[in-house]
């Protein structure tokens, strides 16, 4: 039996995304997964204490009777996974932070976390306008407690970094996904064995030069390479086309939003696009680089020597003339795409 903590703010789907890794995992792997919402839970205590507030202010009560309120929901789950010893594996979904009306508040205490055992933590992320707008369209919020672009950024490295250092004060792993990773993928975190990598390409230049190559990549590659490895993609979150305003639907909120985006928010955005890919890089076995074409790419170069500093395997498909600075960085190197494929089928022991 494993059981997995999840966190992520509001307006990430970590609901609706558990659902479907459970629903998967039951019907692909057979193997019996059931979610424990402590928010629900925390409500189900409420009534059941005779606690006299909506469901929606609870985070305007005394942080006593809050604090009182977490510690019976981490008791109930629990007491509900040692009553279920046929379950394979317990999600339990919480918030690590909350932003409400202009205050930081933490949303399990290190305590708690103890007293859940966790195997593992999840942080769930997603592109920023996503959660911006999934938050709009709910009553939860309203005109004083909405967060505009920037704050909802700001709440999702808080989520990530309050999560990592629960996870890191009890020396277990956190996995940073993105809410577009396929749910199939994602699953075989649980229950398989496979070696994690990053996949790293300089999409622009190629999309360009050669969109054929491109959508080999995007299409045949990557379902076999998640076949071999769980992979972690950064095209699943897109804040860049938020950045330049490209590829972006802003739908009757065109105004408000690109008012929003000042300087200093597109600065956070392309900051946090760079170490989010990092942390993709920190929780992988290897970075998969395919580097089809002759124009420099920064990105890509970077997360390369990232990798390497940080003692990562580092597999290129490279086309190009090979500068010995390169071979210093990269585990192996390979002309083409089927000898790429070739040497990740033997690196994946599959």
């Amino acid at each position: 039996m494993k059981k997995w903590i999840v966190t992520g703010i509001s307006g990430t789907e970590r609901i609706k995304m558990l659902e479907e890794i459970r629903d998967y995992c039951q019907n692909v792997h057979k193997k019996k997964v059931i979610i424990h919402d402590v928010a629900q839970i925390i409500n189900e205590e409420k009534r059941r204490q005779k606690l006299q507030f909506d469901d929606n202010l609870i985070l305007d009560v005394d942080q006593n009777v809050l604090k009182m309120l977490r510690a019976a929901a981490a008791k109930e789950v629990n007491i509900r996974i040692a009553a279920d010893k046929d379950t394979d594996l317990h999600l339990i979904a919480l918030h690590a932070t909350f932003r409400w009306e202009g205050r930081l508040l933490p949303g399990m205490s290190y305590v708690d976390v103890i007293a859940l055992s966790p195997d593992g933590f999840v942080c769930i992320v997603d592109d920023v306008k996503e959660v911006h707008d999934r938050n709009c369209r709910n009553p939860k919020w309203n005109q004083e407690t909405e967060l505009n672009l920037e704050q909802t950024q700001e709440w999702m490295i808080e989520e990530e970094f309050v999560t990592e250092v629960l996870a890191d004060v009890i020396s277990k792993p956190l996995y940073l996904v993105a809410r577009k990773h396929h749910i199939s993928n994602i699953s075989d975190l649980f229950f398989t064995d496979k070696k994690k990598i990053y996949l790293s390409y300089p999409i622009t230049a190629v999309k360009e030069q050669n969109p054929d190559i491109l959508d080999r990549i995007q299409g045949e590659i990557l379902e076999e390479l998640e076949k071999l490895f769980v992979v972690f993609d950064p095209l699943a979150i897109k804040d860049m086309s938020l950045v330049d305003n490209s590829d972006m639907k802003f739908g009757d909120k065109i105004p408000a939003l690109l008012d929003q985006l000042t300087p200093e928010v597109k600065h956070l955005l392309k900051s946090r696009t760079v170490e989010r890919d990092f942390q993709f890089i920190d929780q992988s076995d290897a970075i998969v680089v395919f580097y089809l074409t002759d124009k420099v790419s920064p990105g890509v170069l970077a997360e390369i020597y990232y990798a390497h500093r940080n003692t990562k395997r580092v597999f290129a498909c490279f086309s190009g003339k090979i500068s010995p600075f390169l071979e210093d960085a990269v585990t192996e190197i390979t002309p083409d795409l089927d000898k790429q494929m070739e040497m990740l089928r033997e690196f994946s022991g599959k």
